[in-house]
């Protein structure tokens, strides 16, 4: 049953991705036109990678090794192997951003748009963080939506780009934490 699931899951990330590539433009258009002070100062904090590391890795690697210090390696190797990923479809698909080229500093590498970076290493997090730090569950949870949302509030995504980057780092995540759930034959559940 768990199997039939996950292939729905999967098709209804694929339809939705399809269906939100079709409004990127007019998705692109409204947040062009929405400027909330408030809003800004908030999301523009969230939105910075290094706040991003910070609540869902750095914390929780700490909270993890308090608890169950064998999952932090699979932890890291969860947001390295999403970041990796995106980087490499970034590269192969190259899709501008709706603001424009995006060029790193010092580096003078350019940064394309799909799929949102940021969306699939928090979403990637998630399976694991929900599962073993529960408490904090909810919390999880909207902040990486917050950080998604944040990447198409402020332009520097399609909505297809986050959607999709959500979809695909959830996956990563299930499936890597699946995987060494399998080999640790449950010693962690």
């Amino acid at each position: 049953m768990k199997k039939i699931d996950n292939i729905w899951i999967l098709v209804t990330g694929f339809i939705l991705f399809f269906i939100s590539y079709s409004f990127d433009k007019q998705t692109s258009l409204i947040f062009k036109a929405t400027n909330f002070a408030l809003l800004n100062v908030i999301l523009s904090f969230i939105t910075n990678f290094g706040v991003v590391i910070a609540v869902m890795l750095a914390i929780p690697s700490i909270m993890l090794y308090k608890n169950n210090k064998k999952l932090m390696p699979l932890l890291w190797a969860t947001s390295i192997a999403s970041f990796l990923l995106a980087l490499a479809v970034k590269l192969a698909v190259q899709r501008q951003r709706p603001i424009g080229i995006l060029l790193y500093p010092f580096v003078d590498i350019i940064d394309y748009s799909f799929p949102s970076q940021h969306s699939i290493v928090v979403f990637s997090l998630l399976p694991m963080l929900t599962k073993y730090l529960p408490k904090q569950k909810y919390f999880w949870v909207v902040f990486a939506v917050l950080v998604a949302f944040s990447r198409i509030y402020f332009r520097l995504h399609f909505l297809s780009d986050v959607v999709f980057g959500a979809f695909a780092g959830y996956f990563i995540g299930y499936y890597l934490l699946n995987f060494y759930e399998k080999r640790n034959h449950g010693k962690n559940k």
